[in-house]
C-alpha cells in the first residue's frame, strides 16, 4: 500500500485489507461494516473485499457470513445498482462448497416470506448453482 502512488488503488487496497486479514476479528468488522449503505458506496470495492472473504480457503470461517450476506440482499437491491444483487451473492457463494453454506442457502429461501421478491429468489438460485453441485458431491 505505501509503494501505491496512485490514490485510488491506494484507498482500494486500504479497504479490502480487512478483509485479507489473519485476524477473525477484523474480517468480521469488515464484513459488519458493510451492512452500512456508506460503506457499500463503491460497489467493485465491496465485491473483491467479498471475494476475499469468501474465499475457498477460508471457506470455513466464513461460512457465517452467508446467513447475513441472503439477508442484506433485498436491501442491497433497493440501495444499489441494477447488477449488484446478482454480483454481490456470486462473490459470496463462489468460494463455499460445503454442505453447511448450501444448507444455509436452501434453509433461507425455504423460510422466505411469501411476499420476497422472485427475482431475489432467483439470483440466489443462481449463484449458488455451483455450490448445490459441489456440496451433493461430497
Amino acid at each position: 500500500i505505501e509503494r501505491t502512488q496512485n490514490p485510488d488503488r491506494k484507498a482500494r487496497l486500504q479497504f479490502v485489507v480487512p478483509a485479507l486479514s489473519s485476524d477473525p476479528a477484523e474480517r468480521d468488522r469488515f464484513f459488519a461494516s458493510l451492512a452500512d449503505v456508506s460503506n457499500r458506496r463503491r460497489e467493485p470495492w465491496v465485491l473483491d473485499g467479498l471475494r476475499y472473504l469468501h474465499h475457498p480457503l477460508r471457506a470455513a470461517s466464513s461460512v457465517k457470513y452467508v446467513q447475513r450476506s441472503l439477508e442484506l440482499l433485498q436491501e442491497i437491491q433497493q440501495t444499489g445498482d441494477i447488477f449488484f444483487p446478482k454480483r454481490w451473492m456470486d462473490a459470496t457463494l463462489g468460494g463455499h462448497r460445503s454442505a453447511d453454506a448450501a444448507g444455509i442457502v436452501r434453509g433461507f429461501l425455504d423460510r422466505a416470506p411469501a411476499a420476497y421478491p422472485d427475482r431475489l429468489g432467483r439470483i440466489i438460485l443462481s449463484s449458488a448453482d455451483d455450490l448445490f453441485r459441489a456440496s451433493s458431491i461430497r
